[in-house]
């Protein structure tokens, strides 16, 4: 009953779609051995370095090819198209953002002093973008081209902050906590996504604020003065 909510409630950065007809067309070719499984990892970090460099629409399956030291042919044998490589690293980039969110707030960790948990959060997260220079080209096309990838992540975020707050705050009514692990979640997103476009001292600036309003926020719960 408890987790129902949380992964019902619709945490989407777009409106749920139908599958796209030509789904079929972008599902990349699953490798049948380890060695296929290496070159499909060597492909997907060729063409993240080729999309920082020169973005999505910039890029062919050539200029990947040629990155990847690889020929065409072997391109298409895994990724009918570039597409397919598009979703296929936005999915990685999921994952990840997925991990780096649960190690930065462990369900262990629940009753962690607000401004600890939010360094925790709030750091994690932008490392992780400044460590990934293709994220904002990749995460744009994601959201063209297959949104149910974020929406996928969206969901998997909230579910998880959702269990964290039920550890904190036990006796809160179940929508309010749902209500804040949307809340937090969007708010966070943003922030960080906000941050990795701006440069210091204004990116700095910005994770100090925002910070310090979900400080203030969650603080109050704390104090028991909410929830």
């Amino acid at each position: 009953m408890e987790e129902s909510l949380y992964y019902s409630v619709p945490m989407a950065t777009t409106p749920p779609l139908p599958a796209a007809p030509d789904a079929e067309s972008r599902a990349p070719r699953a490798p049948q051995q380890e060695r296929g499984q290496r070159r499909v990892e060597q492909i997907l970090d060729a063409a993240e370095l080729v999309f920082a460099e020169f973005g999505v629409d910039g890029t062919s399956m050539q200029v990947i090819a040629d990155r990847a030291e690889s020929s065409v042919g072997s391109l298409y044998h895994f990724f009918p198209n570039k597409d397919a490589i598009v979703d296929a690293l936005g999915a990685r980039y999921a994952e990840a953002i997925r991990v780096t969110n649960e190690e930065a707030m462990p369900l262990e960790l629940a009753h962690l002093p607000a401004e600890e948990l939010f360094e925790r959060i709030l750091t994690s997260q932008i490392r992780f973008i400044e460590r990934t220079p293709a994220f904002d080209a990749v995460h744009l096309a994601v959201q063209r081209n297959c949104p149910a990838i974020n929406d996928a992540l969206n969901q998997a975020l909230v579910g998880h902050v959702g269990k964290f707050l039920a550890l904190r705050y036990p006796n809160a009514p179940e929508l309010q906590r749902a209500a804040a692990a949307m809340v937090s979640v969007t708010m966070v997103h943003g922030v960080v996504e906000l941050a990795s476009r701006l440069s210091s001292p204004h990116r700095e600036a910005v994770l100090r604020e925002s910070k310090a309003m979900l400080v203030a926020h969650f603080s109050a719960y704390d104090g028991g003065r909410r929830m």
